[in-house]
């Protein structure tokens, strides 16, 4: 379907405003994020032939394992891809960050705020493409939001993005409607007015389909007629939309149905289709599925784009009759909705690529985090888990590995040519876990930290007048209360050092009570972190890692807001056993492995000018590769790019 798009005008003007080299050396740049992929998974299943198209990657190219930035998580990791900074230059500290002068608490309101491009201290490497006239395509990449491109696009997908409308804007549906239903919207019952020229051989009858649900909420409903269109019975049914009429038969999907809703955003067109998956001919029972309802604004720039993606029925919306890798349980569904991702995300690049003609693009895939979350720890076999949850487990991470490798092999084949730079990279790994740490406790233990019951959350509170040391746990840094520089400082700056020895303390005073042993890897005081890539003022005056299998969150994102508690977290105490065994990284050195896991990442590197079939011996980290991936593509590193080139990746 053909529409004028900003992004098209947007092209036209840089061609004639600039009118000079537009490409440069006719590279190409096709990044292949893949969240939380394993090296040491990636090898093992590469040795087993299960992956055959990230083999060909390895084999014709460069496989290396490389080190994550701490935080090592999502926002602070794909920000380091994106420009070859550290944590403390980029400032994207994990989904929570403090800025200088806000209170101590105000970063945990805002979750995922680092990813917003405002927030970034870094320019970005598709910002030095496009000033380099390379047309760049952002593909449900976590950072970079809202975008500054002159050329290109941005379409995000299913990441979550502050400040941005959710693609789906309502979960998928599926309804029978009866003539004896006890919900009367769902009721089939004698037609009694029908829209002029609409032709049935028994009588029209009508019910109700609700469009409910997720930011919609209740109330909206779509009018249906049911239709016996050949005088065999009722094999039809009829929506309508105002005076336009849906028409759609036992076992076919209609066509994109337009509508708009009253959302928790306002009101916006919205788009879904209808697919009738029984019909009685007697007209007593109808039970159809509806699609996701999709929103046509607030997740693409242009904001154009996002109609044009749906129309052009490049968003999956078709339940998978047979998952192809089943695992099982409730993840069954969770991986049917990745495969209909994956298929879409593949789609998308494929027909930019034809559209746009985009010489760079990043691309983010996150079946994975989920995946490893819920069977890391069977994987290995931990902490109790007996021989048949182990099969269960490696065969559903293995099925994970595989979907993305279909999804890999639909991406080379249909963006990539003899001039494109393929990359696969990950922003982190994973280890497994299986024990809670309550840091906030121990800060209360030794006098630090201090809450005041609030009875009407029914929560504690921090009671900042006696608070002398905050704590975050994504990142795992701990604030001085500091006054004249914190809105409710009560520490003076002479105490500064003194408070900043206790807290160091009291992190490394937390002990298994099982074992014995302590739980915190390193403590650091903020400058001593700068080793790590920390040390910036959005940096905490204490940093500090776990030791694995100890982690913080157990499934409870309200386990993160350490200025309001739940009695119970704090009843629970210092270390305790998690609600399951779970995975986790962000709390861990990037150096960290366990049996089969690690913290590390995956990078693997082919296309022109880099050397085949090699694999690195040692680790490069994640800042050298914007500024390798610019050396490649004949461009300027972005402005703050602390990395190297891997020339030892790279042909002589």
């Amino acid at each position: 379907m053909p529409l004028t798009s900003a992004f098209e005008l947007h092209s036209q003007r840089f061609i004639n405003s600039r009118g000079f080299r537009l490409e440069i050396m006719g590279r190409e740049l096709l990044l292949i994020g893949i969240d939380g992929a394993v090296p040491t998974l990636i090898e093992e299943f590469h040795r087993e032939g299960v992956i055959p198209n990230i083999s060909s990657l390895i084999e014709g190219g460069v496989f290396a394992e490389a080190y994550p930035s701490p935080p090592c998580d999502t926002p602070t990791n794909w920000t380091t891809i994106a420009t070859g900074a550290t944590t403390a230059v980029h400032g994207a500290t994990s989904f929570y960050i403090h800025l200088p002068g806000e209170p101590l608490d105000c970063g945990l309101r805002y979750r995922g705020r680092g990813q917003l491009s405002r927030y970034c201290e870094a320019e970005y490497f598709w910002d030095v493409a496009d000033k380099r006239g390379l047309t760049c395509f952002l593909l449900n990449y976590p950072v970079g939001w809202p975008g500054t491109l002159e050329r290109g696009a941005i379409a995000l997908y299913s990441w979550p993005m502050p400040e941005s409308l959710p693609r789906a804007l309502a979960p998928s549906a599926t309804y029978t409607l009866e003539r004896d239903s006890r919900d009367a919207r769902l009721r089939i019952s004698k037609a009694g007015t029908w829209p002029e020229g609409l032709e049935s051989f028994s009588p029209l009858l009508e019910a109700s389909l609700p469009v409910e649900g997720g930011a919609i909420g209740k109330g909206g409903s779509l009018r249906v007629l049911l239709v016996d269109s050949e005088g065999r019975g009722y094999d039809t049914l009829v929506l309508l939309v105002g005076r336009e009429l849906y028409r759609v038969g036992r076992g076919a999907w209609s066509e994109w149905i337009r509508v708009e809703l009253d959302t928790r955003y306002g009101v916006v067109e919205c788009f879904f289709r209808v697919k009738v998956l029984e019909i009685a001919s007697d007209g007593s029972r109808v039970k159809l599925y509806r699609s996701e309802v999709l929103s046509s604004k607030g997740w693409t720039q242009p904001d154009s784009l996002a109609k044009e993606l749906i129309l052009n029925s490049l968003v999956r919306i078709e339940p998978e009759e047979e998952v192809p890798y089943v695992i099982f349980g409730r993840e069954a569904e969770y991986v049917e909705r990745y495969v209909r991702e994956a298929e879409s995300l593949a789609a998308i690049a494929a027909y930019m690529k034809r559209r746009i003609g985009w010489r760079v693009c990043f691309l983010h895939y996150h079946i994975l985090d989920g995946i490893h979350h819920r069977f890391a720890a069977a994987y290995e076999g931990l902490p109790d888990a007996g021989g048949e949850e182990v099969e269960k487990a490696r065969e559903a991470v293995k099925r994970a590995y595989q979907i993305i490798d279909d999804m890999v092999g639909e991406l080379v084949e249909k963006c990539a040519s003899k001039d494109t730079t393929v990359v696969l990279v990950s922003d982190h790994g994973a280890v497994p876990a299986w024990k809670v740490v309550n840091i906030a406790a121990a800060l209360v233990r030794e006098g630090l930290l201090n809450y005041r019951w609030e009875s009407g959350s029914g929560r504690y509170v921090v009671d900042w007048r006696r608070t002398l040391a905050f704590p975050y746990y994504e990142p795992t840094y701990v604030w001085v209360n500091l006054k004249g520089r914190d809105p409710h400082g009560v520490v003076s700056p002479h105490e500064y050092e003194d408070v900043r020895d206790r807290i160091i303390e009291a992190l490394y005073s937390i002990r298994d009570p099982e074992t014995g042993s302590r739980v915190v890897e390193i403590a650091l005081r903020r400058e001593d972190a700068a080793i790590l890539g920390l040390g910036g003022e959005r940096d905490g005056d204490v940093v500090y890692f776990l030791k694995p299998p100890y982690e913080i969150f157990d499934g409870r994102l309200d386990q993160l807001n350490t200025a309001e508690v739940s009695p119970d977290l704090l009843a629970k105490g210092e270390v305790y056993d998690a609600e399951r065994a779970f995975c986790a990284h962000v709390y861990y050195l990037p150096t960290v492995s366990s049996r089969y896991f690690t913290v590390k990442s995956t990078l693997i590197m082919r296309g022109p000018g880099i050397r085949e079939g090699v694999r690195l011996k040692r680790p490069v980290r994640l800042v050298d590769l914007a500024p390798t991936l610019a050396h490649l593509m004949g461009i300027p590193k972005p402005r703050d790019a602390e990395g190297r080139v891997v020339y030892e990746a790279l042909q002589e």
